[in-house]
């Protein structure tokens, strides 16, 4: 694995070799422990200028992390009785003149099924964020608190259930779940002093329509981590 890398490392370098020539410039390798998944960027003047995904099936480029700059990463292993393990690899991405804007890249790898499914989308990083990310979960569910660019005020925003499953990464409402954000987010907004906001009011309605297992179809249509592709080989 690691001459892998080293061989990877040295290609990529003198494939960007001539963008050095125009700025500052660095090309990262990021590795996912366990998993034969890695990340080579090209950073440029402190944000990535371009990147590409390194797995079993070939290189792929990620557009959706350009501009950013990544600041941590973390893998999880799942692995229920009977079943083969299966591996959701997080990172997460922020811009410096915008450090609540952060945009996260979700890479599923599922090696018994040969599937690798990558998503990514906007998030906020503010109080509430942070505060509902310390709810205990089931194995396999994650939260992922979606970005809404119609609002502008991210205060509260709707957190979404995401499962990995044997046929990778969806939406899934997980009603005991709900009804943990909502005393929650209901004391957050009294807090803040925005529990009476018509945007508020709304988040707070969607989390109480999931947790009695209601109009999720539509819901998660508003839902920012979109599937960008997905490899089978």
């Amino acid at each position: 694995m690691k001459k892998t890398l080293l061989s990877i490392f040295v290609v990529f370098y003198f494939l960007f070799m001539p963008l050095a020539e125009t700025g500052a410039w660095a090309l990262t390798v990021t590795t996912a422990k366990k998993c034969p998944l890695y990340l080579v960027a090209d950073v440029k003047n402190g944000v990535i200028a371009q990147a590409h995904l390194g797995t079993p099936a070939g290189s792929y480029p990620i557009k959706t992390i350009e501009g950013y700059l990544l600041s941590r990463h973390e893998i999880f292993t799942l692995k229920n009785k009977g079943e083969s393990p299966r591996y959701l690899w997080r990172l997460h991405f922020v811009k410096g003149d915008c450090s609540n804007e952060t945009m996260q890249l979700w890479i599923a790898y599922l090696p018994n099924e040969r599937i690798i499914e990558v998503a990514s989308g906007k998030t906020i990083n503010n109080d509430w964020t942070r505060i509902v990310s310390k709810l205990p979960l089931p194995e396999g569910v994650f939260l992922f608190p979606s970005y809404d660019p119609l609002a502008e005020e991210q205060a509260l925003p709707c957190v979404f259930t995401i499962i990995l499953s044997q046929k990778g990464l969806s939406f899934a409402p997980m009603p005991k779940v709900y009804e943990q954000i909502i005393p929650l987010a209901i004391t957050f907004a009294q807090s803040k002093g925005i529990f009476e906001q018509e945007k508020v009011q709304r988040t707070i309605g969607i989390f109480t329509q999931l947790a009695q297992g209601e109009n999720a179809d539509n819901i998660a249509k508003t839902l920012s981590l979109k599937k960008d592709f997905k490899i089978t080989w």
